[in-house]
Parts: C-alpha cells; sequence; structure tokens
C-alpha cells in the first residue's frame, strides 16, 4: 500500500512503529504532523475529526471538533498563554497577549483602545486605498508581477504609517517582522536558528522604533521637557506662563501613547510603547500577507468563482468580495491554530466516546480551520458557500479573551488589498499554484490577460 492510499493515522501509527527510539519516533510524527498541516491542512484535520477528535502528539494535543476548539478558547484561566508568553517577552516585550485575565489585563487592554481605537477605520481605509494604488501603478497587461510582494509590502506600508513609524525600510521591516514572528508565536520546538534570526532582527528594528519614538515626542506639545522653577523665580515673579498646549487634532497611534503618558492611569512606558508597537505590526503583516496569497491562489483554483469575484470587485460589491475572502480563507487559512497551556486537569468532549482529560502542563492545539469545517455546525462543509453566517463559520481570530484586537482592521484590509488586485482585470497565474498553505517564501507571480 502506497503511502497516499494510507490514512492520516496510519501514516502516524507507522513512524512509532518503524521507529523504536523515542526521540527518533518523536520526530518521525511531528514532521509528519507539520507537512499536512503544511499541504493539507483541511483533509488531515477532518479525519481525525472523524476518528480521533483529541489526538496527543509528542509536542501537542490537537483538538479538532468546533465545541472543544470553543472550551479551547474561551475558558482562559484553564487554557493560557504561558508557552506563548516566553518567547514574546524574548523577541517583542510586554504585550497584553501573553496576560491572564487580571486586572493588569484590562488596565493594558484599555488603554491599546485608547492609543488604537476601532474610531479609526475609516482612516486605515485610505491610507490602504493609497498604499496599494501606489504599489500596482505599474502593472501593465500581459506582464508578470509578484502577488507575494504586494502582499507582503502593502500591510507593512499600511500599518507602519497608521501606526506612526513611517521611514522605516519597507523591505527589511517585512523580513524583522517575519523573523520576530517566526521566533515568537511559531517556534514551538525552540529551534536555535529562529531563535538566532528573531533575536536580529529584533535588536535592529527596536531601536529604529525608540529613534522614531524620541524624534515624535519632541514634535509634540510639552514633548521637551521644561525645567522647573527655582525658588527665587517664584519669589520674584519671574516664571513665564507657559502657553496653553494643543494636542495634534488628528493623532497616530504612537502620539496617543505618548500623549497618555501625562495622566497617570494611562501612562506606558518607553519600552512597553515600543513592544506593542512592534507586535501590533508582526500580527499584522505575517497573517495578512499569507491571507491575501491564499485567497488569490484559492480562487484561482476554482475558475467559475474566480471571474465571479473578479466582476464583484469591478462593480465595488464590498459585501461579496468580503464573502468570497472569508470562504477562500476557510479553505486556505492562514494559521491552523493556536497553542494554548493547559494549567489544570480539564475534560474535553464530555458525553461522547472520544471523551479525554487533558492534563495540566499539555500544550493545546486549538485547530481552528478544523472548526470551519465540523459538519455539526457547519453547513456542508466541503462546498465553496458564499454567504455563510459569519459567526459560526469563521474564527479565523480566535475568540475569548485573547481575540485578535486588529479583527476590525483585518476585515477591512484584506478585502480591499485582494479587490485592488481582482479590479485589474482578468488575472492569470504565471507560477504553478503553490502547494504549501503557509508563510509565502517564494515569489507568485500573475499577470492581467486583458482589461
Amino acid at each position: 500500500m502506497t503511502e497516499q492510499n494510507k490514512s492520516f493515522l496510519e501514516q502516524l501509527k507507522e513512524a512509532v512503529d518503524n521507529n523504536p527510539n523515542p526521540i527518533a519516533s518523536a520526530q518521525a510524527q511531528m514532521q509528519l504532523i507539520g507537512k499536512w498541516i503544511a499541504i493539507s491542512p483541511v483533509e488531515f484535520f477532518n479525519e481525525l475529526r472523524e476518528k480521533s477528535p483529541i489526538l496527543k502528539a509528542p509536542a501537542f494535543t490537537l483538538v479538532t471538533s468546533y465545541e472543544d476548539i470553543q472550551d479551547v478558547l474561551t475558558l482562559n484561566e484553564i487554557f493560557t498563554t504561558d508557552l506563548l508568553k516566553q518567547n514574546m517577552l524574548k523577541f517583542i516585550g510586554n504585550t497584553v497577549v501573553e496576560l491572564p485575565p487580571s486586572p493588569e489585563y484590562e488596565q493594558r487592554k484599555s488603554i491599546l483602545r485608547l492609543a488604537f481605537p476601532m474610531a479609526d477605520i475609516s482612516r486605515y481605509h485610505q491610507i490602504l486605498l493609497e498604499e496599494a494604488a501606489t504599489l500596482l501603478q505599474n502593472v501593465k497587461e500581459d506582464t508578470s508581477f509578484d502577488l507575494v510582494d504586494y502582499a507582503k509590502k502593502l500591510p507593512a506600508t499600511a500599518i507602519s504609517r497608521y501606526l506612526g513609524l513611517q521611514g522605516l525600510p519597507i523591505d527589511k521591516l517585512v523580513q524583522w517582522l517575519h523573523d520576530i514572528n517566526e521566533g515568537a508565536v511559531r517556534n514551538l520546538g525552540n529551534s536555535p536558528e529562529l531563535n538566532a534570526d528573531a533575536t536580529a532582527a529584533s535588536d535592529e528594528l527596536k531601536p529604529k522604533i525608540r529613534e522614531i519614538l524620541k524624534a515624535t515626542r519632541a514634535k509634540l506639545p510639552g514633548g521637551n521637557p521644561v525645567a522647573k522653577p527655582s525658588f527665587w523665580e517664584h519669589l520674584f515673579g519671574l516664571v513665564k506662563t507657559q502657553p496653553e498646549i494643543h494636542p495634534p487634532s488628528n493623532p497616530n497611534v504612537l502620539e496617543r501613547y505618548l500623549l497618555m503618558q501625562s495622566v497617570p492611569t494611562t501612562y506606558t512606558t518607553d519600552e512597553d510603547i515600543v513592544s506593542s508597537l512592534l507586535f501590533m505590526m508582526s500580527a499584522c503583516v505575517d497573517l495578512t500577507s499569507i491571507a491575501i496569497t491564499n485567497v488569490i491562489i484559492e480562487l484561482m483554483k476554482r475558475p467559475e468563482i474566480f471571474q465571479e469575484a473578479i466582476a464583484a470587485s469591478q462593480q465595488d460589491r464590498d459585501d461579496a468580495i468580503a464573502g468570497y475572502v472569508w470562504e477562500s480563507l476557510r479553505f486556505r487559512q492562514p494559521s491552523p491554530g493556536v497553542i494554548n497551556t493547559c494549567v489544570q486537569d480539564y475534560t474535553l468532549g464530555k458525553g461522547t466516546d472520544y471523551e479525554q482529560t487533558i492534563k495540566a502542563g499539555t500544550q493545546v492545539l486549538a485547530c481552528s480551520i478544523a472548526a470551519m469545517h465540523d459538519p455539526t455546525v457547519i453547513d456542508a462543509p466541503q462546498e465553496f458557500k458564499v454567504g455563510r453566517p459569519a459567526h459560526l463559520a469563521y474564527t479565523f481570530f480566535e475568540a475569548g479573551l485573547h481575540t485578535c484586537h486588529g479583527k476590525y482592521f483585518s476585515m477591512l484590509q484584506i478585502p480591499l488589498a485582494v479587490k485592488q488586485v481582482l479590479r485589474l482585470g482578468i488575472l492569470e497565474n504565471v507560477d504553478p499554484l503553490p502547494i504549501v498553505q503557509g508563510y509565502p517564501n517564494k515569489p507568485f507571480h500573475i499577470k492581467v490577460t486583458r482589461s
């Protein structure tokens, strides 16, 4: 029987049987799981959900049913971000992501909402339009261009401009953010190479953000500290009246953070501001670049649907475009899920024939892409159907305490980025459609064949 004819679980069993050495066995299993998550996550998770909804693997336990995944994502006192915290602190610094439910979390989240408010959606929309136009302005008919380059640069230019970090070299910024994200979020095996790359990137990027912070503070009213008047200046009335301070009428995120430093309840240290800005950029750029690329690839695999999406883009039917985008990502998600640490024994699948107690200390991968294909919740999950109920069908932004803060910005950014490409005309791929669904390390060229 060939490998193609064997089920995923059969191949995992063979990896155990063929490797009596426990270390070799664990490595073989994790290599297989990593490969399947990269190239065929839907098929892999579908089999697990049907035959082994809770699978104990050497490095973590995979959870694949919708209800169990919701438990892992929302029971934040039981399933924590402890594993993520270690690398986040090492390469990025203090952020709200690593905090448990607590007064400190609520305090820092409140400050984040003030610095990065949802009211800025319209501002960000305009930034995206301008940056997309610049990146696509030289695209000509019958001339190929690299979709991956566009998918990486658009979120990098847009988010850095919105945050107030203009001037960073975009090509380097994209690579720095990717290396940091690899070390902080994806380095589950504690790879020395990924750690070294993340350390180098963090050491290069953080000083540049600090320089921008310092220059921005100097331009703000009251940004340069005034010497405290002496006793004699007070006594003889030599103290000059300070001019009334008028903050910027439309401050960016960095300016808001700096202005809030003057109020004790919203004060954030410079280093924590740097960490927050770095985290927002790294989370945005990496995942968005994967999403933009994946949507186009998934649509190209379905020519009739692809033409429908192109027509919707050219007709400015934004709701329809969003429908094509989210359904494409249901089949080709930027990330297979999120790792949480179980900190106290908890039973998943209660009342089912696969009921299992997750022991404290277990790393759990909540496979959110599996939730989006669970037939007990999702109607005809194998079909590409636009217009599904978003609150059930699409779990890209996770749930619970650590629901993505930039969710609504991403819900604007990804469809708009895709729309601007589809508006160019009828598209076709020049390079073969990529198999790997994760971060696009290679160019992917497409071209406009006619207007």
